[in-house]
């Protein structure tokens, strides 16, 4: 039968509650410190006024203190929150297999693979990456000893619908056995590449600019020039800070790079805490913008963020409407641009001339110079801007190739470690993500 006593024993159960109500709040309290002060003042008032008679009585000595460095330990104790899990982009690589001779590419050549637009609008674009590309091929096999396998160039068209980019991609490494690939500014025929060799294991040179086609950590793919970011902070400090002015018209294609690039350079004003620019989006298919000079009329700068053929039509209506207004072109609007490369870069660009800019490069003049003019004596024009990045692009894998042999995975731990390489498009380092760690300063075009 159960009893129940009163009287001691009682007595007794209660102070032990009371002893037990006390350690809770001690030991509790301290973690109340990532609390609001509003609420850790609710809480220290709350505190005393739920503590029974007999608790304040009894525990008042311990319950007090605690409610009290619940109050005011924030300041003392307080860290900030660890994340769960972080990646660290300083360790980014790969550690399968495929490094042995027997996954070495067998026959008499070694290809690599150029995926760039053959047909469409942009296609006077691609033929300046291929001639480009063909040039340093041909170049690299002119130097090369008498017997060694020679470099063949595969080119496949990444225009038309959409996952024709991804049938050639999976042509060049099956079909055409690519060591590796060079995809062309368009930022959706790189993810698709990234995709692709990621599964597949195949190093990717991409021409591309979107800053997220190396953000994800593959440790396949490796960019050639300027992220959107990079080019968007170079613009927003140039128009901001050294022109200082505050109405700047942004426009930007309705396609995915053209919205990446858009993001970027809002993110970039707004970092600065300046006036955010007035956005106009424009299509493809379409002429630009209608009542293009009205929607312009107040900017004192105006920022083009499209591909070739778009930013060209654009340059031409903004210049008949703001002659004496500096425009910034993304790297994938200049792209078949005549080439910049012997311009001198913008030290100040403190002038109020009219004159249209790009995020360019340094490194040595004289093989810039000398790149635009094998250029011009073998096809009769000038470069274009992702020219110079073509011809680098086969350049460093003919240099990888070198120490790695015709072997992908090998090939791609060599590019890892590119560092310092003179191209005509600047100097070229990868960091462990696969950026380019290339200064790229203003340079006005001519």
């Amino acid at each position: 039968m159960n009893q129940i006593s009163f009287g001691s024993q009682h007595r007794k159960g209660r102070e032990e509650q009371i002893k037990r109500q006390s350690r809770d709040i001690i030991c509790h309290a301290p973690q109340r410190w990532f609390l609001p002060f509003h609420f850790r003042l609710l809480h220290f008032a709350f505190c005393l006024l739920t503590c029974s008679y007999e608790l304040v009585l009894r525990s008042l000595p311990f319950a007090f203190p605690a409610c009290l460095l619940g109050l005011f330990s924030v300041p003392c104790f307080a860290q900030e929150p660890k994340p769960y899990a972080a990646i660290n982009r300083e360790a980014v690589n790969y550690h399968g297999p495929g490094r042995d001779a027997q996954h070495d590419l067998a026959g008499p050549e070694i290809r690599i693979g150029l995926l760039a637009p053959l047909a469409g609008p942009r296609q006077a674009e691609g033929e300046d990456l291929r001639r480009a590309a063909a040039m340093a091929i041909d170049d690299v096999n002119a130097a090369s000893p008498r017997g060694s396998r020679p470099l063949t160039l595969v080119t496949r068209d990444e225009s038309g619908p959409w996952g024709q980019a991804s049938s050639e991609i999976v042509h060049m490494v099956f079909d055409d056995q690519a060591v590796a690939l060079i995809t062309s500014a368009e930022g959706g025929a790189a993810h698709l590449a990234e995709q692709v060799a990621n599964k597949i294991g195949v190093p990717v040179l991409t021409l591309s600019t979107d800053p997220t086609t190396t953000q994800i950590n593959l440790p396949w793919i490796f960019r050639l020039g300027p992220s959107d970011a990079a080019q968007a902070q170079a613009f927003a400090r140039d128009i901001y800070r050294v022109r200082g002015f505050g109405r700047v018209a942004l426009i930007t294609q309705d396609d995915h790079d053209g919205r990446v690039g858009g993001e970027a350079f809002e993110k970039a004003v707004r970092e600065m805490n300046a006036r955010a620019p007035a956005r106009l989006v424009v299509r493809f298919d379409k002429t630009p913008v209608e009542g293009l000079v009205k929607a312009l009329r107040d900017a004192q700068a105006v920022v083009i963020w499209a591909d070739g053929v778009t930013a060209g039509e654009l340059v031409r209506q903004v210049r008949e409407a703001m002659p004496s207004a500096p425009l910034y072109l993304c790297r994938k609007a200049a792209q078949n641009h005549g080439s910049s490369l012997n311009q001198s870069g913008c030290r100040s660009c403190g002038n109020e001339d009219a004159g249209t800019w790009i995020a360019g490069a340094t490194g040595d003049s004289s093989i810039q110079a000398g790149f635009a003019e094998h250029y011009r004596l073998r096809f009769g024009v000038e470069p274009g801007i992702g020219a110079a990045e073509a011809y680098d692009a086969v350049r460093v894998l003919a240099a990888s190739l070198g120490q790695s042999g015709p072997n992908r995975t090998r090939l791609r731990d060599v590019l890892a470690g590119v560092s310092g390489f003179p191209g005509a498009s600047g100097v070229i380092s990868f960091d462990h993500a696969g950026n380019d760690l290339t200064v790229f300063p203003l340079t006005r075009l001519p």
